[in-house]
């Protein structure tokens, strides 16, 4: 029986997709950032079908009404990247467009999430297939290239002029970041495919990435997602409640940095703890002091960018020079939320992150849709508090990609009671 022109433009759609996950390993391996057009490229084939412009935004447009949490949490988001857009033009950088590092990701993802909640019959399994075997791939390949110094890495030009394996160090440390919130996912979806040793294995590999590659940021997150996803298999809801009041907290208490002592610390740990973490330790305290003067409206998108020019030098115990008060932005995402967007980007964010809470906990919330959104809540809230930046757009679409495969799980969920019924 030929196929309908619908199954043609899916079996097209569900091609397009397998070529882009058979890409992704390669792109955490080379190429960190490319995750962010993965992300642009995976939303094609949701963008051009009709069914999605009439359902996605049928669904928020329609009953516009603050009382749904999906349709508040949408215009959170919204005032949020507005008010991105405004302060540009009070900001040192001049460049309001940066709302659009915030608002594309939010966007594109949302349409990832659609389509994999969308998806008919044996292609949900067939795209899950392809997920767990691109997340598990791309950290495997990381490990590897943790454990040989960046062989494949070390391959390809250009040849770094500084010691030898540095570059590449780092550039495989932000590959197991982009990957380490949909590791969650993966392993969920693993273990309902292959059952839970695989989904086990499948974070194992992961987590032997993050250690391999010597990124303790890696390690604590992947620790507190498995916290959190823990968490998730014994009380689903009550895991995602956790989740969303800690991320609150950790954007509310955020500025309390201020208080840290941090020529005790530098006496106390100097020598004991590495240098990056006792200059973070710096940099968050000055951030914090710096924080009332740019109240209420905040200092301006980018602001840190400018500021990092004229901060002054500090010694760190064990670094090899002195090291700049402000880097290029503050390692800790809510702190620049305060300090470059006031009260105004606070209080959205903070709608935004409560609504989508209530979403989850509103809907029929099955246990591996908890534990995928939970491990992941608990890795990024780690990548967030201690090195994330908001103009990182890789960083916000790894935080979509981990959504995607969460909607993957869901729509096996429904599949499976479909088909019992």
């Amino acid at each position: 029986m030929p196929l309908t022109l619908r199954q043609q433009r899916d079996r097209i759609s569900l091609y397009w997709l397998f070529f882009l996950f058979a890409l992704l390993p390669l792109t955490a391996v080379f190429g960190h950032r490319g995750v962010a057009p993965w992300l642009l490229l995976a939303s094609l084939p949701a963008f051009a079908r009709g069914d999605f412009w009439q359902s996605a935004f049928g669904q928020l447009f329609d009953t516009p009404d603050l009382r749904r949490p999906f349709f508040a949490g949408f215009v959170s988001i919204l005032i949020f990247c507005i008010w991105i857009f405004l302060s540009g033009f009070w900001s040192p950088r001049g460049e309001p467009w940066l709302a659009m590092y915030v608002l594309a990701p939010a966007l594109v993802g949302g349409s990832v999430v659609w389509f994999a909640m969308n998806l008919a019959g044996v292609w949900a399994y067939l795209l899950s297939y392809a997920f767990v075997m691109a997340i598990a791939g791309g950290a495997g390949v990381l490990a590897v290239e943790g454990m040989t110094g960046g062989f494949l890495r070390g391959l390809l030009p250009p040849h770094e002029p500084g010691p030898p394996g540095v570059r590449d160090a780092i550039a495989l440390g932000r590959g197991v970041t982009a990957l380490a919130p949909a590791v969650f996912s993966a392993a969920a979806l693993a273990a309902m495919l292959k059952g839970k040793w695989v989904g086990a294995g499948v974070f194992a590999v992961g987590f032997a990435a993050a250690a391999a590659n010597d990124v303790a940021a890696n390690v604590t997150a992947l620790t507190a997602g498995a916290a959190g996803a823990g968490f998730a298999l014994v009380a689903p809801r009550a895991a995602v409640r956790c989740c969303g009041w800690l991320l609150l907290a950790l954007l509310f208490a955020a500025p309390l940095t201020a208080l840290a002592p941090v020529e005790a610390l530098f006496e106390r740990f100097g020598g004991v703890a590495p240098p990056s973490w006792l200059h973070r330790i710096a940099v968050w305290q000055s951030v914090s002091a710096h924080i009332p003067e740019a109240l209420p409206f905040g200092a301006g998108a980018d602001y840190a960018r400018v500021w990092k020019e004229t901060a002054p030098m500090i010694a760190v115990p064990g670094a090899a020079a002195p090291v700049s008060l402000m880097p290029t932005h503050p390692h800790n995402m809510f702190l620049q939320i305060w300090l470059e967007l006031g009260l105004v980007g606070v209080l959205s964010m903070a709608a935004f992150i409560y609504f989508g809470m209530r979403v989850l906990v509103a809907a029929p919330l099955r246990t591996g849709v908890a534990v995928a959104a939970c491990g992941a809540a608990g890795a990024i809230a780690v990548s967030m508090f201690v090195e994330g930046s908001l103009w990182q757009v890789w960083r916000l679409a790894a935080m979509a990609l981990a959504a995607m495969g969460a909607a993957l799980i869901h729509s096996l969920y429904r599949l499976r009671a479909r088909q019992r019924s």
